[in-house]
């Protein structure tokens, strides 16, 4: 039998998101859903999921190798994830940016720049590690992807460097 828990706080709700993420595997949002509801709490999916970007929640391998949830030590700006942990490679083609992440990292980073003031990013479509952002000009990955690192504080990432070089390198060839 589980024990009614009263309403809570956002800012409580996602202690207790920590505390559960701590305490169990939880590998997916229906998991913590369950898991929250036996513990009293009853929350949809979606809220589930804005917490945990909230929280700057992400998804990796633990020490055995099993795939979960983790919640980072320091709180974490939901806009503005370590660029460095989320964000490892990038490519341009045409008015495409193609993002590599860690494992279950892709919706973090499409939610965060869903939510970030990039003015060339139409939008995004994220699978568990890899991104793949719209440029709104026809030839605008490479720039998009400058932006995105920008917007991940400065930090640049394998190989969109060299992506935006050759692309300017092969325009002026023309």
């Amino acid at each position: 039998m589980t024990k009614k828990t009263s309403a809570l706080s956002p800012s409580a709700r996602k202690n207790m998101i920590a505390q559960v993420i701590a305490d169990e595997v939880i590998d997916s949002q229906e998991s913590l859903v369950s898991v929250l509801k036996k513990r009293g709490v009853s929350l949809t999916q979606t809220t589930a999921s804005r917490d945990l970007v909230e929280m700057g929640a992400y998804r990796g391998k633990d020490r055995q190798g099993i795939i979960r949830y983790f919640v980072p030590q320091e709180p974490a700006t939901p806009t503005k994830p370590k660029g460095s942990e989320l964000l490892l490679a990038a490519t341009a083609s045409g008015n495409i940016a193609v993002l590599r992440t860690p494992p279950g990292g892709a919706q973090l980073l499409a939610s965060s720049l869903d939510h970030s003031s990039i003015s060339t990013l139409i939008g995004t479509i994220a699978g568990d590690d890899t991104v793949l952002a719209i440029a709104k000009s026809a030839q605008g990955g490479s720039r998009l992807i400058k932006e995105i690192e920008d917007f991940l504080v400065g930090t640049p990432v394998k190989s969109s460097r060299n992506v935006a070089r050759k692309n300017s390198a092969h325009v002026k060839k023309r």
